[in-house]
């Protein structure tokens, strides 16, 4: 059976990726219950599918705008279950386990909301890198 946000991550992927308007797909994202996010994400892989492909796509819908500013990764721009989201906390929030980097090392951040907290994957990759922006560049929507 399909996962309905997994497909979703991927359509909205896909437009950004050629450039389309993806309004449309992205209010369902502002529209979403908490309770669907949990119930649809409820396993780290789903969860990695799911907000890498989102990641990715707002890199490109951000990067194809015209003006940039040099906070990107930090404005909260993106509306997910009626919440604001920046690239960071999507990165660093929730798929990095609400931790940031110092170096080489780890350090959880207290300071996330319980929304992120929530929804944040369980077991930190050390892979992510690999698959943010780089998945964006060439189509391939993460099944992880």
């Amino acid at each position: 059976m399909e996962n309905y946000l997994i497909l979703l991550s991927e359509r909205i992927l896909l437009k950004a990726q050629s450039r389309e308007d993806s309004v449309l797909l992205r209010r369902e994202l502002f529209y979403l219950k908490q309770k669907n996010i949990d119930i649809n994400l409820n396993t780290d892989d789903l969860k990695k599918t799911f907000w890498i492909n989102i990641y990715n796509a707002y890199v490109l819908i951000i990067a194809n705008e015209p003006r940039q500013h040099t906070s990107v990764f930090k404005q909260k721009r993106i509306k997910i279950s009626r919440y604001h989201l920046s690239l960071n906390d999507i990165e660093y929030g929730i798929l990095r386990n609400y931790s940031y980097n110092i170096g080489s090392i780890y350090i959880n951040n207290p300071f996330y909301s319980k929304f992120i907290k929530t929804i944040a994957i369980s077991q930190l990759d050390y892979n992510l890198h690999f698959l943010l922006n780089r998945g964006a560049l060439s189509f391939n929507p993460s099944r992880v």
